[in-house]
């Protein structure tokens, strides 16, 4: 019997440099169409699947290793003499190499996006090449199966100490296999169910599909969940490439990277415009300080004075590197991670790592914010376990400009001169657990009133927490994550000072709150939508 390898593939990477090892490691080559063609213009020598199965492609090629003769070989078992004897008596030999990659089913549909072409997509639906993968991993013991370049040089260094590869790595790469054809059956499975029907107005298509599912592998076991008696590990879908990478400090926890999360995503949310940079501090998830000032310094100076003592221990993400003077100034209080943008190579200046260094457990992070901001602005969704049943919604990740509000009723302060704070304090308040109440003056968060179960009890802790920290709440603006139902929390604020409040509006008492601001001499802004935030 011949000592065969086949090899079918899309990705050509490496492959004549693997396929010419085998050829003198003493293996035939078996292959088809383009690879066939690939390998022989590296001068090598091939036989052709139709050749060895003594049946020519059909059907256009979508019939050219569904044969006895290949599955066979991929399937016989070596200790089996029952095997053996039944692949000779077809004329066929065991294959215990295969290298095979998968039609760009994903690829063609990013290409595609919003045109539902199923006639051109359909012919990249892979049926030959997941069958030969499948029956290679199931038949894990004697077969070594390659699906991903990067593993030549594993799979060559183990076949020149021996005749065959570890059972250990023949595993490995079967696991690869099963994990590969799952997450291009997915992609089928979720482009297929859709149709016309589920297309947005702009002609793209909806996220949350039919058919929602997603394979995920291991990237980093983490020292434990939320609390320590809870297990936690970060996952990632296979050849993901994050946007952030950590320069330095303690390895990054569950809690951490949940803060992590929500200072991005607040710090790209306040677009501190031309000239500008905007600084922002979160502890558990709710931010306790955001600015934006014409220096970086300034910005989180700003930001830090909202609340100093919630401050400690959390997570500053900036919008420019960071230099030496503002790294001085963070070190004046304790932080777990901060977060800023490489620019021109760099996120912190080396005086600034330097200063860092002294204090080896901070987290110090870089990120990409171009593609963080494409993330971001990205129809992604979001999963939660429900009782072993998942909710999944689309991230909420638009939000309504000071330029889409409606002014409802404009007091002695008119809306021109408020519409920045406003601006600022509804995008801010889209970040705070709900209920939410954000105070702002000068662009700066001087109260926030976070997750409480009423909002005249969220509207009271952010008068409280402004007081508290030196600010005085007259002449500041209030935003609301939701609407109002009665006119109480809007009195609460006004009697504190604040002359002007940006909410959604859709109450049934819309009408006798803006009543009640008019007679107050308030200037009341709605936006339409709410931001609710569990």
């Amino acid at each position: 019997m011949k000592k065969l390898a086949l090899l079918s593939v899309t990705d050509k990477t490496g492959l004549a440099e693997f396929a010419r090892f085998l050829s003198e490691s003493g293996y035939t080559l078996l292959s088809t169409g383009g690879t066939k063609s690939h390998l022989e213009s590296a001068g090598l020598k091939v036989e052709g699947v139709s050749d060895y199965t003594g049946s020519p492609e059909i059907l256009d090629g979508r019939v050219k290793t569904l044969h006895p003769k290949v599955h066979g070989g991929l399937l016989a078992r070596l200790s089996n003499p029952k095997d053996l004897k039944e692949l000779a008596q077809i004329g066929a030999s065991p294959i215990p190499i295969v290298v095979v990659n998968l039609y760009p089913f994903l690829a063609k549909i990013s290409a595609v996006e919003g045109n539902l072409n199923y006639e051109s997509l359909v012919e990249f639906i892979d049926i030959g090449g997941p069958a030969m993968l499948r029956a290679s991993a199931k038949n894990f013991n004697d077969v070594t199966v390659i699906t991903n370049p990067s593993d030549y040089l594993v799979v060559q260094a183990e076949l020149s100490k021996g005749q065959a590869t570890s059972l250990e790595t023949r595993r490995s790469l079967a696991t690869k296999v099963f994990k590969l054809t799952a997450e291009y059956d997915l992609a089928v499975a979720n482009y297929l169910s859709l149709d016309e029907k589920v297309l947005e107005e702009d002609g793209t298509r909806k996220i949350c599909t039919p058919v929602e599912g997603v394979v995920l592998e291991r990237t980093q076991e983490l020292r434990y969940g939320e609390n320590p008696h809870q297990q936690a590990s970060l996952y990632s879908k296979p050849g993901h490439q994050s946007f952030w990478r950590q320069l330095q400090g303690k390895e990054l926890s569950y809690n951490n990277l949940v803060d992590l999360e929500a200072a991005l995503e607040l710090v790209l949310e306040i677009d501190a415009g031309a000239g500008n940079q905007t600084a922002v501090i979160i502890k558990h998830t709710n931010p306790c300080g955001s600015a934006i000032r014409s220096s970086l310094f300034d910005a989180f100076l700003a930001a830090r004075a909202c609340d100093p003592i919630s401050a400690f221990g959390g997570i500053i993400a900036v919008t420019a590197p960071v230099d030496k003077k503002l790294a001085e100034s963070i070190l004046e209080g304790f932080v777990e991670v901060i977060i800023a943008p490489k620019v021109d190579g760099h996120a912190y200046s080396q005086e600034a790592l330097e200063l860092f260094k002294s204090k080896k457990n901070i987290r110090l992070l870089e990120v990409d914010f171009e593609k963080a901001r494409n993330w971001k602005k990205s129809k992604r969704v979001v999963l939660k376990n429900f009782f072993d049943q998942y909710l999944i919604q689309q991230a909420d990740s638009g939000i309504v400009r000071v330029s889409g509000m409606t002014v409802a009723c404009e007091g002695a302060a008119k809306f021109e001169s408020l519409k920045l704070d406003l601006d600022f304090a509804w995008r801010v308040s889209k970040h705070v657990k709900s209920n939410a109440i954000v105070l702002s003056k000068g662009l700066q968060a001087i109260g926030v009133g976070a997750g409480q179960m009423s909002r005249l009890d969220s509207a009271r802790i952010a008068i409280e927490r402004a007081k508290t920290h030196g600010f005085d709440p007259r002449g500041a603006v209030a935003a609301s994550d939701a609407f109002l139902p009665f006119p109480d929390t809007l009195e609460i604020l006004n009697d504190a000072g604040v002359i002007a409040l940006v909410q959604p509006g859709g109450s049934l008492k819309d009408d006798l709150v803006t009543e009640a601001a008019k007679k107050r001499g308030m200037t009341m802004v709605l936006t339409g939508e709410r931001h609710f935030r569990h």
